[in-house]
């Protein structure tokens, strides 16, 4: 696999090698961007966080052996050193919201990891953040597992219905997601979250989608049905002192 080298410019002593192809010469073939340094061209991350697949998709075949894939003419070195680079477009396209672009990657071999830093998983924070295309890509591309929790116990649902991220609610349910799934330690489901947090539309959803209203908060008994009503009267109360 070779980058193709930028042409001469004025100053350039003709002859000679720039110094930055002798150490990549020496180096072995390590397509540390895709492009030439000082091409000016977007890099795979760039290309992958602002959404342009075309871009990202000649990039992967003219200088990424077309990924990591059955399909990859790469050497199993290099091989791994572009799977990396995979990875970490693939993870910054997550948290941006670029859902095609990471369709992309993931069809071309890219290996997200199921977590990273800090008990985080890729697809627990994608619910969070509230990029429900994004979602749906993980999981019916990455097939990601709707069972997984993050550092605090919480499932994609959750995280979705705590953030007041409706899509998100909609698409982990689709997918099967378990309703009344609950945190280990607080017992605490997904309607408790949106209940506690004043997202009722999430509430409402969850609700109307066969929710048990019944279970309990091990923290202080209540159920998501009382955190709701309270919230409620709260905001109400909030409402009447102002006027």
């Amino acid at each position: 696999m070779r980058v193709a080298l930028p042409a001469c410019t004025a100053g350039t002593t003709s002859g000679r090698t720039p110094s930055w192809v002798r150490r990549s010469a020496s180096r072995g073939p390590a397509p540390l961007r895709g492009v030439a340094p000082g091409s000016g061209e977007p890099g795979i991350v760039e290309l992958a966080t602002s959404g342009d697949v075309n871009g990202l998709r000649d990039l992967l075949d003219t200088s990424y052996g077309g990924g990591v894939g059955n399909a990859s003419t790469l050497d199993p070195s290099t091989k791994a050193i572009v799977a990396a680079q995979l990875r970490t477009a693939g993870q910054r396209a997550a948290h941006t919201g670029q859902a095609a672009t990471l369709k992309l990657l993931l069809q071309r071999g890219c290996d997200l990891g199921l977590g990273f830093g800090n008990g985080r998983c890729v697809h627990v924070e994608v619910a969070a953040r509230g990029h429900a295309e994004v979602l749906e890509v993980l999981l019916v591309e990455a097939r990601v597992s709707l069972e997984t929790q993050n550092g605090y116990g919480r499932t994609c649902l959750m995280e979705a219905a705590k953030e007041g991220h409706l899509e998100c609610v909609a698409v982990a349910l689709k997918h099967g997601a378990d309703i009344d799934f609950a945190t280990k330690n607080a017992n605490a489901t997904a309607a408790m979250f949106a209940a506690a947090n004043r997202h009722t539309e999430c509430f409402n959803f969850l609700r109307n989608a066969g929710c048990d209203l019944e279970i309990a908060r091990a923290l202080d008994g209540k159920t998501a049905m009382q955190i709701h009503t309270e919230t409620v009267k709260a905001e109400m109360a909030k409402v009447l002192g102002g006027k």
